[in-house]
């Protein structure tokens, strides 16, 4: 299955002259903790809630006046639209993400897919399965409230 069939496909952008403020509105709106930055479609960076709590409220910075240019991380993991799952899966336990940007082979933002996407899809178990040092961290990182055990049973 190609990942396109996976991913979410209404993705909420911001750009990266709008002001820290409105971008953390955006991602307190819709429950993000990270935003795709975009500059005529294309994406150029993204800017998460660690991004703006260490980068600027840390420093003191003013949200309203400081711009997501200046504090977004420009380089940013993405897979293409047409990737089967079990490589985006694969992709996703190597890179130790929980999420990844789709692209379509123009580069233009067509998606975002998840962790839970994937598991939900029954996709990942099996690349879990033959990544077994990949299992306790992904695990743990999924499900940090359940014991080992409990994490075993979440995925058998």
């Amino acid at each position: 299955m190609m990942i396109g069939h996976l991913m979410t496909t209404s993705v909420v952008t911001a750009s990266p002259m709008q002001s820290l403020k409105s971008a953390a509105q955006i991602m307190e709106e819709n429950d993000f903790d990270a935003l795709p930055i975009c500059d005529n479609h294309r994406v150029i960076g993204m800017l998460t809630v660690r991004d703006i709590a260490m980068k600027a409220v840390a420093k003191g910075m003013s949200l309203a006046e400081s711009k997501i240019s200046e504090f977004m991380t420009f380089e940013t993991a993405y897979v293409f639209v047409d990737q089967p799952a079990e490589e985006v899966a694969r992709f996703m336990i190597e890179q130790q993400v929980r999420r990844l940007l789709v692209l379509d082979r123009d580069y233009q933002l067509v998606g975002i897919v998840s962790v839970d996407d994937l598991l939900m899809a029954g996709n990942l178990q099996a690349i879990l399965v033959s990544h077994e040092g990949s299992i306790k961290h992904l695990e743990a990182y999924q499900w940090p409230h359940l014991s080992a055990a409990s994490r075993k049973q979440s995925l058998h």
